[in-house]
């Protein structure tokens, strides 16, 4: 009689009991396609891609600027004197001419700025890694939402195999209590009792169901694919990593502590001089003896730019600067000791699991030979339909509570990956 739901009940057994030798592919393939999907990760290398172009336009620093220029003036009255040449004759002399051309080119090199553009280098590159670990942050952050929900799908859908198993059973025990009745071999309430199961396991795969479909919704959402997993059993592997040291979120806490450091010698170089070479060739009018004629003109000289008082702008930039370097180490340490937190929760709630896994292996199987007994009691006329339900619900309840367990570890699993940057769908 009750053969259908321990043959059901052996397979998911065996099925929850296998390892698995290799990371699920087909999760790989998910994880890879939400990295190309979902529009957070597109944004965050975008974003790389900015800090790059900073890092190259921090280094322009170093290069010459070169500007051309061309001017036009009409000036009147200008400056002019008249000098008599002769008895009778005058010469007016002028001074500038109305109309006044000038075209130039100039060029402008740093020479020495005491290390002020390489702070700035230093922050920008910073910067870029900072951009590039937030970016490997999101996808470790998107890869385990993807992980848990695939794994989701897998618990749920066991569960609902469970639940199909239990109807299976009070469907088909139904019709041969339903027999016995008229055989006045049992109770018209064994029959209620069934259907008052069946009811019951019915609402719990409705919403079973309900929450599979949400999870599927979930799926799409994060790759663009409803796609239904094809795993069968919690086959995600662990890492033996038990440092947070390659975690991205400290990483791009470090290189933010090392900004606001280039940030604070930036101030602190402020209060240096700046040498450049300063060059300007061209041609312009205005030169005696004929003013209105264009003539070729350069420069060529070198200018150093000291710093006297600025309204104590600079050392209110240099303590600024240095509170923000405390700042940020601050939040480093402070992401540290949260990780590491986290990373110890999880291997602790993995041996918890684990253990747990081994008292319900000693659970299940008395459950099963309690249903055993109890099927023969029933069949001897000893025992009643009652304690046969009883049976079958511990077993379906010690079932379910080990596909629980299994998923628990595995979110477990996935946390500690997370935690300690290993890449697992590579």
């Amino acid at each position: 009689m009750t053969h259908n739901i321990k043959k059901v009940f052996t397979l998911l057994l065996v099925a929850f009991a296998a390892q698995v030798s290799a990371q699920n592919n087909e999760l790989k393939t998910l994880i890879q396609q939400s990295f190309t999907y979902f529009p957070r990760v597109q944004e965050v290398n975008k974003f790389v891609e900015v800090n790059e172009v900073k890092v190259d336009y921090a280094r322009s620093g170093y290069l010459p600027t070169i500007n051309g220029s061309a001017t036009y003036s009409y000036v009147d009255p200008v400056g002019q004197a008249r000098f008599q040449t002769g008895t009778d004759s005058y010469r007016t002399l002028q001074f500038q001419p109305n109309n006044n051309y000038n075209a130039n080119i100039g060029l402008n090199q740093l020479i020495w700025d005491f290390g002020r553009t390489q702070s700035q280098i230093d922050k920008s590159k910073a910067d870029l890694l900072a951009s590039q670990h937030n970016a490997s942050q999101v996808k470790f952050q998107l890869a385990s939402q993807v992980a848990n929900i695939y794994y989701g799908l897998v618990f749920l859908r066991q569960a609902i195999a469970v639940e199909d198993s239990v109807i299976s059973f009070y469907n088909e025990n139904a019709k041969i209590v339903d027999g016995r009745v008229k055989q006045g071999d049992a109770l018209r309430i064994d029959v209620l009792n069934i259907q008052t199961n069946v009811d019951q396991a019915k609402n719990r795969k409705i919403e079973l169901t309900r929450l599979y479909n949400r999870q599927l919704e979930l799926l799409k959402y994060t790759t663009g694919q409803e796609q239904e997993p094809t795993a069968t059993t919690f086959d995600f592997l662990s890492s033996a990593e038990s440092s947070i040291a390659a975690n991205p979120e400290l990483l791009a806490a470090q290189q933010r502590v090392v900004s606001a450091e280039a940030d604070s010698e930036f101030a602190r170089r402020n209060q240096m001089p700046n040498l450049n070479f300063q060059a300007v060739a061209g041609v312009r009018n205005g030169y005696q003896p004929d003013i209105n004629e264009t003539r070729f003109n350069y420069l060529v000289g070198a200018g150093l730019s000291i710093p006297i008082f600025q309204g104590g702008r600079v050392h209110q930039q240099i303590s600024l600067a240095s509170k923000n370097v405390e700042a940020t180490k601050f939040a480093r340490e402070n992401v540290e000791q949260t990780m590491s937190k986290d990373l110890q929760i999880a291997q602790v709630d993995i041996q918890a699991y684990t253990d747990q896994l081994v008292s319900l292996e000693s659970q299940i199987d008395q459950a099963r030979e309690a249903l055993r007994l109890n099927e023969v009691r029933y069949r001897q006329g000893v025992g009643t339909y009652l304690d046969l339900l009883n049976a079958t619900n511990n077993l379906q309840r010690a079932v379910l509570n080990r596909i629980n367990v299994e998923y628990q570890r595995c979110q477990s699993y996935i946390e500690k990956a997370r935690l300690t940057g290993t890449a697992f769908w590579e």
